[in-house]
């Protein structure tokens, strides 16, 4: 059969005469160079897809001021609950926040990863201690030390008082490793009991303010505060109460009773007591202001709970300028908009970046774009791309 086709067209060809359009190969170059083109292009895109889902699946280290990678962690720019196990070994390694949650539970946020941790606290004031001590009790029990590598706590154990009565006293400070998981058992300074609050100071001691005593001619008597040494136990009256500056000069103080202020009250060295007025614009009615740390000589961490009708309303955390600088450095800068219904609140304040004037300053962290494959749409988006890439490829093969 394959020769009587040869001869027919042979005869064909003998016979007849054909002139073909020109333009008809000139089209046919064109088409086939198109097809190279639309070919190339998805391989490209294909190319281009697999390469945004590697992205995604291995995202860079988070990033903090100035393009620098963030090597010991941040400040969460959202201030997460627990969610998972209450952990009981604290080898967790720097955390970013500590405090205490409406239930009375201690709660940690790896500097790493933003992750919160509910944690089981040896000898921990229970619920019932904190609203016992809720008329005097003004600043933070659980206090997180400045780098975020140690937490100090004060301790309590029962003492029978009257027969079928107990009743519950502070004997001791706790202080954790958060790298080794362990922690060691520090004296109260002496004749004090239960503090009024806890910070650490910036050279590494524990700043604690416990109540005064009542005399005959003064009702409202004010804190004693003092220093300790965790690592030799040595207790030193100190000059200022609340939160002190690394300087030692200036203090953070706490408003009794946690009242709604107009300006932030300090204590000086010198012994005057300036204050720094909230801006008026944001709290027009006051609000209520607790210290937290100094992120330098200068600038002071404080959690504000502001009433309904403030410009921010509820608990946030600020940076404000220490009023012992003069009014052309002040400043005011939202560092948290919204803090978790919760008591004894703490930073690990070094984590906060320095500052240096800029606006685009990151002082805190956003961990939920940095983890992992990011979204799951983000994800899907990548695979189906992929998969419709191939799926082109191979059509415009088989056309070829």
């Amino acid at each position: 059969m394959t020769s009587e086709l040869r001869e027919e067209l042979s005869a064909l060809a003998e016979t007849q005469t054909f002139s073909p359009d020109p333009s008809v190969w000139d089209r046919g170059r064109r088409v086939r160079r198109r097809d190279q083109a639309v070919r190339g292009a998805a391989v490209l895109a294909v190319v281009a897809a697999i390469a945004g889902v590697g992205v995604l699946s291995v995202r860079p280290d988070p990033v903090g001021p100035a393009g620098n990678t963030l090597q010991e962690g941040a400040i969460p720019s959202v201030i997460p609950q627990p969610d998972g196990p209450v952990v009981t070994d604290l080898a967790i390694g720097r955390a970013s926040v500590a405090y205490v949650d409406e239930v009375g539970q201690p709660v940690l946020v790896d500097a790493a990863t933003g992750k919160a941790h509910s944690v089981e606290l040896p000898d921990f004031p229970g619920p019932k201690v904190f609203e016992l001590a809720a008329d005097f009790r003004r600043g933070p029990w659980l206090a997180l030390s400045a780098d975020g590598q140690r937490l100090a706590y004060p301790t309590t154990a029962r003492e029978e008082r009257d027969p079928g009565q107990f009743g519950l006293i502070t004997t001791w400070y706790r202080v954790f490793d958060l790298t080794t998981g362990e922690s060691e058992l520090v004296d109260l300074p002496p004749s004090s009991g239960t503090p009024v609050s806890m910070a650490w100071t910036a050279d590494g001691r524990i700043a604690v303010d416990v109540p005064g005593r009542p005399t005959l001619t003064t009702k409202n008597p004010p804190d004693i505060a003092w220093t300790v040494d965790p690592s030799t136990g040595e207790s030193t009256r100190s000059p200022l109460t609340g939160v002190t500056a690394p300087g030692g000069e200036i203090s953070a103080t706490y408003p009794p009773d946690a009242e709604s202020v107009r300006s932030v009250p300090f204590e000086t060295a010198d012994g005057t007591d300036p204050d720094r007025e909230l801006p008026a614009d944001l709290y027009p009615d006051g609000a209520a202001v607790t210290p937290v740390g100094w992120a330098d000589d200068s600038l002071l961490v404080a959690q504000v709970d502001a009433p309904a009708g403030s410009y921010v309303e509820g608990a946030h955390l600020v940076l404000l300028t220490s009023p012992d600088r003069p009014v052309s450095e002040w400043t005011y800068r939202i560092l948290v908009r919204d803090v978790p219904d919760a008591s004894s609140l703490s930073l690990a304040v070094d984590l906060i970046p320095d500052l240096d004037g800029t606006s685009s300053q990151e002082l805190t962290h956003d961990f939920s774009a940095s983890s992992g494959w990011g979204t799951l749409p983000e994800a899907l988006f990548g695979v189906l791309a992929v998969l419709l890439g191939l799926a082109f490829i191979g059509s415009m093969g088989r056309r070829a």
